[in-house]
């Protein structure tokens, strides 16, 4: 994607969203997989999907699509940069991946959007995500994974991502799972949120950092 189709298309997703800013998260726009539709409260049936405030943080619900959240006035990352999320996984969740999502916004990058994902049974992938279609740059792995999801009650989980010296980690609950060369996949990303298909989370936090200690030797 170019820089500019990758702004057309956050602008449109923007605007799109001017008009619910009652219904989703302020200062947030929404993309979801498929048809567009207005975020609904409480209960919803299959094909749609909510949003309810719920301080500190939002709660989602997701049916058949997934959805991507950015900030309205997104800030490009550059350099070294870092992002934490604390997210709950209620109930019944399903086998699709919610994390975190970077959006290239500048050059040539092999892929529109990387996705750092987390699914219930406590392994982590990385997806490339383009219009011909989406790929495992990492794949599911259990080597690393974390505490499983019982399906029970809902479970904590922190996400961290820092990209140094041109290499990411992504660690959750603490504990490192993986590390990728980035190379040009991202161009100055515009980091945000994603919640995949049936799925029932609450949101606290999404935190951009400033990395300052020396990169890992390796």
């Amino acid at each position: 994607m170019t820089q500019g189709l990758a702004r057309s298309r956050f602008l449109l997703v923007a605007l799109a969203a001017t008009s619910l800013s009652a219904q989703v998260p302020e200062g947030w726009s929404w993309e979801l997989d498929g048809a567009q539709k207005d975020p609904r409260s409480g209960a919803v049936a299959s094909g749609d999907w909510a949003y309810q405030a719920m301080p500190p943080g939002w709660h989602l619900t997701t049916t058949t699509q997934g959805v991507t959240l950015f900030p309205k006035e997104p800030r490009p990352m550059r350099g070294d940069w870092g992002v934490e999320t604390e997210f709950f996984l209620f109930p019944d969740p399903s086998d699709a991946g919610v994390g975190v999502v970077a959006m290239a916004t500048t050059g040539g990058p092999r892929f529109e959007e990387l996705r750092f994902l987390l699914r219930r049974d406590g392994q982590v992938a990385v997806e490339g995500v383009r219009p011909e279609g989406d790929t495992l740059l990492v794949p599911w792995t259990q080597d690393t994974a974390a505490a499983a999801h019982d399906g029970k009650e809902a479970k904590r989980y922190v996400m961290r991502i820092v990209h140094q010296g041109g290499v990411l980690d992504l660690s959750v609950n603490g504990r490192e799972m993986l590390a990728l060369p980035l190379g040009d996949n991202v161009h100055e990303p515009i980091l945000g949120f994603r919640g995949g298909p049936g799925l029932n989370l609450h949101v606290a936090r999404f935190d951009l950092i400033t990395p300052l200690a020396p990169p890992k030797q390796r």
